[in-house]
């Protein structure tokens, strides 16, 4: 490049600079990017970390706009998140992030279309003939996320919605409390159950009590936030992984655009506290334990 040539980019780029920093116009600019830099932070920035499974990974609706399903996709690629098992309101959501990678995303079927649905389900039989032909397209390997409350859980559309998984062995991902999710395990001994946030405020006693008498009960971690504070790994989370170590996976939980624009600090809290267990632990957590539930009956 001529002399000429780099005195003239050196020029161009400076009065660049000074619009951008020292005119209202150039703030106002740089302030509407800002949300695009944040985005281009969460998703874009590479990661060479050991694999992940994503086991809760939600494309809700409103973050549709903002996050595109192939900007996602490309993402998890980057940031080797290999695997993710999403479910969305409205379903439509999973299915735009499935029709573009099918090998990388694990379907569950929500049971209810609308957020407005999700305390009501329970009292509505249609919901069992819309799950009845939403399963018959053959896609789905779970239901859920769903949630279930003390007092409205043991209803007959949770038990054949329960059925409904064990014939088809599918997977249910359960968000509720300890109490529901101990009711909920005595429907069906065939039933395979990943606690969604092990029941987000449950206690560790609890959460070990349940675990020791289902073995068919998994537990996912996203949203707990006594795993790691302050990044170090807490002496009781390391016991329950140590005693159940074929029973945890780890997930981000994305179910509003705010754990969006976390997800890529989400990924590296999950990985930090990870480095901290045996390589084998580590891994079983990490990716292998969600392998062996989706893959295995």
């Amino acid at each position: 490049m001529t002399r000429q040539r780099l005195a003239w980019l050196s020029t161009f780029l400076a009065a660049i600079s000074r619009f951008l920093t020292q005119t209202l116009p150039g703030r106002i600019l740089v302030f509407l990017s800002l949300p695009a830099a944040i985005v281009a932070v969460a998703l874009w920035e590479p990661d060479h970390s050991p694999p992940l499974f994503d086991m809760q990974m939600h494309y809700n609706e409103e973050a549709w706009e903002g996050f595109s399903a192939k900007g996602i996709l490309k993402s998890l690629q980057r940031k080797n998140v290999r695997w993710v098992a999403v479910s969305s309101t409205p379903n439509e959501g999973t299915a735009k992030l499935y029709r573009l990678d099918g090998a990388r995303v694990i379907p569950f079927l929500v049971p209810y279309r609308t957020r407005e649905d999700r305390d009501h389900w329970v009292e509505k039989p249609e919901t069992i003939e819309w799950l009845q032909t939403e399963l018959a397209l053959g896609t789905y390997r779970g239901i859920g996320e769903f949630h279930l409350y003390d007092g409205r859980m043991d209803t007959p559309v949770v038990r054949r919605l329960v059925a409904l998984a064990v014939e088809r062995n599918l997977v249910l991902n359960v968000h509720a409390e300890a109490d529901v999710m101990e009711r909920l395990l005595t429907f069906d001994p065939g039933m395979r159950v990943i606690w969604a946030h092990a029941g987000l405020k449950t206690s560790l006693r609890r959460v070990g009590e349940l675990l020791e008498r289902h073995p068919r009960l998994h537990v996912e971690l996203s949203h707990r936030a006594d795993i790691a504070p302050d990044g170090q790994l807490a002496a009781e989370w390391r016991d329950l992984f140590e005693r159940f170590p074929d029973r945890f996976m780890v997930g981000s939980g994305t179910y509003n655009n705010e754990f969006w624009y976390r997800y890529g600090h989400t990924l590296e809290l999950n990985r930090e506290w990870l480095r901290q267990l045996p390589p084998k632990l580590a891994e079983r957590i990490a990716f292998q334990n969600a392998l062996d539930l989706l893959t295995h009956p």
